[in-house]
């Protein structure tokens, strides 16, 4: 996937998404007079506050991407109230894995189920997310949190039912928003949880789950949406026009929480550039938002058989170029550099396509194709220097 992760990093950046504004609580948010009596990263009287800050800023939609697990207490009747009636607030919860005997974390039960969603990321082998988990089917009854749609997804449908446009699902049994139809992976085989997509070779495709296609804002993927910290909201040092009518994501970057996940880009130091929770259920959301409203490309791959003609299609072009090169410079000992070089120019034009078709959203092999370009090219030029040289001696 590395390969996949550099076509990623490689795209022209794209301006941050005004749609959305993210409320972080950083690490000196922890040491506001409101947090003294927090148990995690956001007390109920901050928590109450910020909503009510949030409310009269006419929000549209408000997501909390932290655990509440804590009792409210009497004297927080207005956080209970809130959260039963403001029907823009969505709160998170964490599925239940029966193989590590895990029960999950509920969301707070003044909120009612369709507007809770869950918080769970599929990353791959390497730890690095790509994939977006957008539903998946309740299995365990017993489990404290059974939201059958991820959190991001719950913002965008509301965020998209203000515009008139509600999800449904196709006969094939896609997701479809507006116009837009996201195609899960390994659609093809899902009865049996298993996945033939692009580089995702018999992988466990289990729920609804597409490419995560990031936003990257000069170069980086957290710079995704506006910031204001927890501070800036309570003290009123907000432009109102930054939360009227936009999608409100609010979570921890303090580092002390660690609610950190690797992404495919990478920082400066040649390692993976981390991002915060909230940040990735920005990208998340923005991600669905994006493709209805501006129709922002989704990832897709070509079927089994027009990745097999495209590599294929490259392989004739190496044993062309290994052809071509050998007819103009017969038995001459800068046969193979020449070959070298022209193979080189053709796997930058091979890079240059596939970038252009990636920032499409189409993704279709690199690396594959570029081993057959070579290996293609030199035995063809092998074999055609060899016969050269037996047609030499027999003459």
């Amino acid at each position: 996937m590395l390969s996949y992760d550099q076509l990623m990093r490689s795209r022209p950046q794209e301006k941050q998404d005004s749609r959305l504004l993210i409320v972080t609580v950083t690490e000196d948010d922890l040491y506001l007079p409101e947090q003294n009596q927090r148990s995690g990263s956001l007390s109920n009287l901050a928590l109450t506050k910020l909503l009510e800050k949030l409310a009269k800023l006419q929000a549209r939609s408000i997501g909390l991407d932290i655990y509440r697990s804590d009792p409210v207490q009497p004297n927080q009747a207005s956080l209970t109230t809130r959260w039963q009636t403001d029907d823009n607030f969505f709160a998170i919860c964490k599925v239940s894995d029966r193989t590590q005997n895990y029960p999950g974390v509920p969301s707070p039960k003044e909120v009612p189920p369709e507007r809770q969603g869950f918080s769970d990321i599929i990353p791959d082998s390497d730890n690095v997310l790509r994939r977006h988990l957008l539903a998946m089917q309740p299995t365990d009854p017993t489990s404290l949190c059974t939201a059958p749609y991820a959190l991001n997804a719950q913002l965008a449908f509301h965020y998209l039912e203000k515009e008139g446009i509600s999800a449904q699902y196709t006969p094939q049994g896609n997701l479809q928003l507006g116009n837009v139809v996201f195609q899960r992976l390994g659609s093809s085989n899902v009865s049996k949880g298993e996945s033939h997509t692009g580089g995702y070779q018999q992988a466990d495709t289990q729920g609804y789950q597409i490419l995560l296609n990031y936003r990257s804002y000069q170069g980086s993927p957290i710079d995704i949406a506006p910031q204001v910290t927890l501070t800036d909201v309570l003290k009123g040092k907000v432009n109102p026009e930054q939360v009227k009518d936009r999608i409100v994501l609010i979570g921890t970057t303090a580092q002390s929480f660690r609610d950190y996940i690797p992404s495919p880009y990478i920082t400066g130091q040649g390692s993976s550039e981390e991002i915060p929770g909230v940040i990735l259920q920005a990208q998340m959301v923005s991600q669905l938002v994006s493709a209805v409203m501006d129709k922002r490309p989704l990832i897709s791959v070509l079927p089994v058989w027009g990745e097999v003609l495209w590599i294929w299609g490259w392989s004739v072009v190496g044993g062309a170029i290994a052809f071509t090169i050998v007819q103009i410079f017969p038995w001459s000992d800068r046969s193979g550099v020449y070959l070298v070089l022209a193979e080189g120019g053709v796997f930058g034009v091979l890079y240059v396509v596939c970038l252009i078709l990636f920032y499409q959203g189409i993704w279709v092999p690199l690396v594959p194709s570029a081993l057959v370009l070579v290996a293609t090219g030199g035995t063809v030029a092998i074999y055609l220097l060899s016969q050269q040289r037996q047609l030499t001696s027999t003459t």
